[in-house]
């Protein structure tokens, strides 16, 4: 009896790999990634690839591959037109269409009015939103600032919620332990104020973390209002002005006014800050007006660098309790 030996070069299949590529950007036409396969062998062998649909390309690898070398392999997906999941599947085959490793790769299209690449255009890394900036509003020193946003976590692994740190009189919450990959959640933020914080409007980069892993940076502001005086019979701002036009002003000329701050109530009126929207409107440092009393505020606007029709204002902050903010409004015409 004569026995038939075979030999043959032993290629060696491996598990098939899943690749979520998450929600993918309508308003492409193309979605473009690298995938990467390492060869399992000791041998040189040659490859090739296929897939199960023309909407997937690739370049062919013509050359051959080293036994344990890592292969990048360039894809291009033309993105559907219609809403739904999608599915595309790409083999590593060997000569003998062996095959030796499977990438199967799953997306999400949203309905185009309500893509949340248009309507959440805004990136706050892992989250999409639509706000450029959070805005809590305002509030009284002393209060708490609070307000709700709708997100979208598209960092590409869920999040654990609960064990967000934001600083101590930051609080960032979620309502579910996690927020999943790929899901809308709603966000709370809450500022906890006291004496100490800094009145007027801020704008804040609010770093968030998940024990010492900085998860997110969250544009924040806010308005902080004075706390108002406890007394029946207590200050009362008034102003000679509310609103002003210097009218025509030159390039590079400067124009002022004086405006008169007055208490007509029976306390001293704290002015614990005044605020310009801009560098080109400056003014003096007011810091308390005795009741019946009445002071300057110099006002000057400078048009060095501007241009055209200007609206600026000054905001003072006191502790008159029926108006704990006053805003000034100045007008020109620059040219």
């Amino acid at each position: 009896m004569s026995i038939l030996l075979f030999s043959t070069k032993v290629s060696w299949a491996q598990e098939l790999e899943f690749v979520d590529l998450g929600v993918v950007e309508g308003e492409f036409n193309r979605y473009n990634r690298t995938l990467t396969w390492t060869s399992q062998g000791t041998d040189s062998l040659s490859i090739r690839l296929w897939s199960n649909s023309e909407d997937l390309s690739f370049e062919p690898i013509k050359r051959p591959i080293a036994g344990g070398e890592e292969v990048e392999i360039p894809i291009s997906i033309a993105l559907p037109d219609k809403a739904g999941d999608y599915e595309y599947e790409l083999r590593v085959l060997d000569e003998n269409d062996l095959v030796l490793h499977g990438f199967q790769m799953s997306f999400k299209v949203l309905q185009s009015e309500l893509d949340v690449f248009k309507a959440y255009r805004n990136v706050h890394f892992p989250f999409r939103a639509k706000e450029e900036v959070f805005n809590l509003r305002s509030a009284k020193r002393g209060d708490t600032l609070t307000a709700v946003f709708d997100v979208y976590n598209l960092g590409g692994r869920d999040i654990k919620a609960r064990e967000l740190l934001a600083g101590d009189s930051i609080k960032v919450s979620f309502p579910t332990n996690e927020v999943a990959h790929n899901t809308f959640s709603k966000m709370r933020i809450e500022f906890i104020t006291n004496d100490q914080s800094e009145l007027g409007f801020e704008k804040r980069a609010i770093k968030v973390y998940d024990r010492q892993r900085l998860v997110t940076v969250l544009p924040v502001q806010y308005t902080l209002l004075p706390k108002p005086a406890g007394s029946v019979n207590g200050p009362k701002l008034s102003t000679s002005l509310i609103n002003h036009d210097f009218k025509v002003v030159k390039e590079g000329q400067a124009k002022e006014v004086t405006v008169a701050l007055a208490n007509n109530g029976g306390a001293a009126l704290m002015i614990e800050k005044i605020e310009s929207s801009c560098e080109c409107l400056s003014f003096n440092e007011i810091d308390q007006i005795d009741p019946g009393t009445s002071q300057s505020l110099r006002v000057k606007f400078n048009a060095e660098g501007r241009d055209g029709l200007e609206r600026k204002t000054i905001a003072i902050f006191s502790n008159d309790p029926q108006k704990p903010v006053l805003v000034l409004t100045f007008r020109a015409h620059v040219k």
